[in-house]
Formats: structure tokens, sequence, C-alpha cells
């Protein structure tokens, strides 16, 4: 789940304690060996209810969820664990490398996002970075398929999968304060990109 590291990798804060959520034990094991490799001390967790458990007494500075996690998902695992760790920094991990699981991540609050199969220059400096919450910059993933030919077509699945997830559309009205109308009036209009739809919004 690694991707091998280029000849500029960069240099990663040393001895940060990590936490890894993922339901796949060789993704989990293999993203917490590569930390290990570069000095950060870490700790694995398969399932949500292990997760909160280890983070009490772990208390880690930076935490990698992955988003599809059984009984409670990423995104409310996170929530959960910022009530009880404040300072902790959260990064997304998902295999799904859509435009709205990545925004959904940025609107949640996360720091950072990463997509399976990870690199570990990625990986490297999702964790190093002191970035706010819900400010990172989009998965490069994202960015290239947001960049080819297929533009119009992407965007117009985006708005397809908008139309179908009833749980994507509560979670970002609530979060942007808008009715469900707006919400689908702004992205048909400005595509996907979370700061253009906020400004549509907030015409």
């Amino acid at each position: 789940m690694i991707s091998p590291a280029s000849s500029s990798a960069p240099e990663s804060r040393a001895g940060l304690r990590i936490l890894v959520v993922d339901d796949h034990v060789d993704s989990a094991d293999i993203i917490a060996e590569a930390l290990e490799i570069h000095a950060h001390e870490v700790r694995v967790a398969y399932d949500p209810l292990s997760a909160i458990a280890i983070a009490v007494e772990f208390r880690p500075q930076v935490a990698i969820l992955d988003v599809n996690l059984p009984t409670m998902d990423g995104y409310e695992l996170g929530a959960a664990l910022r009530e009880e760790l404040v300072e902790c920094r959260f990064i997304a991990l998902t295999g799904n490398a859509s435009g709205l699981n990545c925004l959904r991540s940025q609107w949640a609050g996360f720091h950072g996002h990463l997509t399976k199969p990870v690199g570990l220059d990625e990986l490297l400096v999702a964790v190093s970075e002191a970035r706010p919450s819900g400010t990172f910059t989009r998965d490069p993933k994202v960015d290239k398929l947001l960049r080819e030919p297929m533009i119009r077509r992407q965007r117009e699945r985006a708005r397809i999968d908008l139309q179908e997830s009833q749980e994507v559309v509560r979670y970002w009205t609530t979060e942007l304060g808008c009715t469900e109308a707006q919400l689908r009036a702004a992205v048909n209009e400005v595509g996907i990109s979370s700061e253009a739809v906020r400004r549509r919004l907030r015409r």
C-alpha cells in the first residue's frame, strides 16, 4: 500500500506519536512500518473501538483514519477522538480518489487526505505538515483527475454522486448552513471546489 519514495523524499518531523486506524490489516501494518522506519512511534488499531481505547492511553499527535470503517466511519471516529485529543492532527485515508471524498474530509475538519496506495513522500509530508484543520490542499491524485480532458464528465459524475448520496447532502447542508436546493445549485454552477461552493453560497 506504500509506493516507493522518490529521490526528493521530504524530511519529516521525527519522533511523532502516530495512530493508524484501518480495518484492512495489511494496509495498516505497512503504513505503520513505513512510519516507524522514519523514527515515529506508531500504534495500530483495526476497528474504531480499539482506536478509541488506544488513543486515550497513547495520546497520539497525529491520527491516520480510514474513512470506511465498520460500525463507525472515519469521520465519526475523528469527531469522537477530537473531543479528547484537541491537539491531535487528523488525516483521512481512503481507497476512493474522488473529489467528493476529499472535500468531505476537508469540511469535516481533517488536516489532510491520503488516497491508497499511499506514496511514501505523500505520507511523510502529511504527518509533518502543521496545516490548520480543513485547509489542506487536494490529494494530488484528485488534482490530476480534474486536470484531465474529461473534466466535464468527471464534474458530471460528481454531480451524480451528490444527487445519489443523501448522507453527503445531509453532511454538507449542515456544515454549510444551506438548504439542499442551494447546495445542489452551487455544485451545478461551480463544480466541486469547496471554496467556490462557499463563495457561491455566500452571495
